[in-house]
């Protein structure tokens, strides 16, 4: 391993075959509170990320800073689907085709591409029973919902809304420049189609923690992000899935933490009671190995320590016959 990679990643997840390390999952990671006190990180945490469907929070923000919620009288649960990669499970399902409805819209009217959904048990009984993928099943869905919904509002063209020069998502590079307070340079295309901007892994921290202490922002921007938290908290599984693990680990910390996922190892967890966000990416871009990260983060730093931070920290890894081969754990846990 180079000495510019030892400074540069740092080994979190490891993942045995027996009693022998296989392979190392390394990344960067950081808690940071709403004065940019960095209270630890892990490798470079001035790396520039896609924080990809971690920024939905910020994305819905735009929903409460325009005033779309109160003009169309959004529910509180639209605010949490709007932010959610969801799983496409029924309550999903209905409420993205009521949403449409309400906006007299309907699923051609969504940019993005059809999909499966996200939960394997769900994607196996659309495959049995409709054999079909659907732009609503997309876990991206509720997000285009809230976008279309601005649109609507602010009277912009719902046409082609997900193209970078639209006053849609003009709008929400804007906020992300505001709650980051630096300036966004790169912007890439995400798999919804939508704008997918990168910047270093502190900013973004940095950004979220204004979500955990609204008090550092004010008016209408103070009340977009408490709200945003409040309804993604009150309803977790909205926000994700009964199986999603952003949604298990937000709904056994009773309210008191928001954990949303990015994709390619991105994770995040803001927490209002520390003025506190915490941000991780494993630099292969795995997801088993970011949940585990959070989790190890989550349990490290005393923020949250429950049976489902023990169920994810360290996991058995089974063979195709159902037999324990390995594990996959949070290295801090083993040197412990």
């Amino acid at each position: 391993m180079s000495e510019e990679s030892k400074t540069r990643f740092a080994d979190l997840v490891a993942v045995t075959r027996g009693e022998v390390i296989e392979n190392i999952h390394q990344g960067i990671a950081i808690a940071i509170d709403s004065n940019y006190r960095i209270i630890k990180q892990w490798g470079d945490t001035k790396a520039e990320i896609f924080p990809r469907s971690a920024l939905k929070p910020i994305q819905t923000f735009g929903i409460i800073t325009t005033g779309t919620d109160k003009a169309l009288k959004l529910k509180d649960e639209y605010i949490a689907l709007a932010s959610s990669s969801h799983h496409a499970e029924i309550v999903h399902v209905d409420m993205v085709k009521l949403w449409l409805k309400e906006l007299k819209l309907d699923e051609d009217d969504l940019t993005l591409g059809s999909a499966w959904p996200l939960s394997p048990k769900r994607k196996d009984y659309i495959v049995r029973h409709e054999g079909r993928k659907s732009k609503v099943y997309n876990n991206c869905s509720g997000k285009h919902c809230g976008q279309l919904s601005i649109c609507i509002h602010q009277k912009f063209k719902t046409l082609n809304y997900q193209d970078p020069k639209h006053p849609v998502q003009k709008l929400f590079i804007q906020n992300l420049e505001k709650l980051s307070e630096t300036k966004i340079n790169h912007i890439g295309i995400d798999g919804c189609g939508l704008p997918a901007p990168s910047l270093a892994l502190e900013r973004f921290a940095y950004a979220l923690t204004k979500f955990a202490d609204p008090a550092k922002l004010e008016g209408i921007d103070k009340k977009a992000a408490t709200k945003v938290f409040e309804c993604c908290v009150k309803y977790p599984e909205l926000f994700g899935g009964s199986e999603s693990v952003n949604s298990i680990l937000t709904k056994s910390s009773k309210k008191r933490i928001l954990v949303k996922n990015g994709a390619d190892g991105v994770f995040s967890a803001i927490i209002p009671d520390e003025k506190m966000a915490i941000v991780v990416k494993i630099k292969d871009g795995n997801m088993k190995a970011a949940e585990i990260a959070i989790a190890g983060l989550l349990r490290d730093l005393k923020i949250l320590h429950n049976d489902e931070i023990k169920k994810l920290i360290n996991q058995p890894i089974l063979n195709s016959a159902g037999k324990k081969s390995g594990e996959m754990y949070w290295i801090s846990d083993k040197n412990n």
